[in-house]
């Protein structure tokens, strides 16, 4: 995968922004700072536009999931005297939310699965479109995935065909509109974190060019240690005897109809 055209980094959710910089940052020491998430394509470090405000910065990674990781994780930059500020870059006159009228934003619905998927595979596939925090899977052929960001969401309803082992999935928008509660989002994405420093341990591969995270990185202390998995939550977000809205072989709505796919491998991320 090439360096993305900047525009197109800004529209698929893989350039931040960074804001609270102490004075004279380095964009080498910031870089280094964020390829513990992955691979940086760039660090561009930018003056303040006031007096007495401090300086910020774009990053733009490669991958979907390490941008989502950077957004969501608390940044402690050396030298700044608070957590920097962090949120997906914006372009005047585009929509950042991009929410496809979800009603929970971070989740969509997922058909055609089987019981010989399990939560880890399912993770890591859709992994490649965003940080996943929690797999969620009904005992027949469907289920859904949270993401840590809306954005993460909004990457994959993009998509015109999703293939998984070589099968279709019907990926859409998520109707249920009841919502996770925030103290289990925030454990949940805390563990989506400690998640994504484990597979970039074990997964580590040379550079491409720009910044790369060293050989054994490991998080932060506080975070959970090892590899938390895509377990369901402890907390019971779906009550016994859930069932989605019927009306379609999935259970979604009546109506809907796939997207013919012009390239079954038009995925614009690449997988983590």
């Amino acid at each position: 995968m090439g360096k993305p055209h900047d525009d197109e980094a800004v529209r698929n959710g893989l350039k931040v922004f960074v804001g609270g910089l102490p004075e004279r940052t380095a964009e080498q020491a910031l870089g280094q700072h964020f390829s513990r998430y992955g691979h940086v394509e760039s660090v561009t470090v930018c003056p303040p536009k006031e007096e007495k405000k401090a300086p910020y910065a774009f990053v733009t990674f490669r991958f979907a999931a390490d941008a989502d990781c950077a957004v969501v994780d608390t940044q402690n930059f050396p030298g700044a005297s608070r957590p920097l500020t962090m949120s997906f870059a914006a372009k005047k006159g585009w929509d950042s939310g991009k929410d496809h009228g979800l009603g929970d934003p971070c989740k969509v619905f997922v058909g055609g699965i089987n019981e010989r998927d399990n939560e880890e595979e399912i993770g890591d596939f859709f992994s490649q479109w965003g940080l996943v925090a929690l797999v969620y899977r009904d005992k027949a052929n469907w289920g859904f995935i949270h993401f840590a960001t809306k954005e993460g969401a909004s990457r994959v309803l993009e998509e015109e065909r999703v293939l998984f082992q070589r099968r279709p999935l019907d990926v859409k928008k998520a109707t249920d509109r009841r919502s996770m509660a925030e103290e289990e989002r925030d454990d949940l994405v805390r563990r989506a974190v400690a998640r994504h420093f484990h597979k970039k341990n074990i997964q580590h591969a040379p550079p491409m060019g720009g910044y790369y995270p060293p050989p054994g990185y490991y998080p932060p202390p506080g975070y959970p240690p090892g590899y938390p998995g895509y377990a369901y939550p402890s907390m019971g977000y779906y009550p016994p005897g859930y069932y989605p809205p019927t009306g379609s072989a999935f259970g979604e709505p009546p109506g809907y109809y796939a997207q013919a796919a012009t390239d079954p491998n038009a995925s614009r991320y690449q997988p983590y």
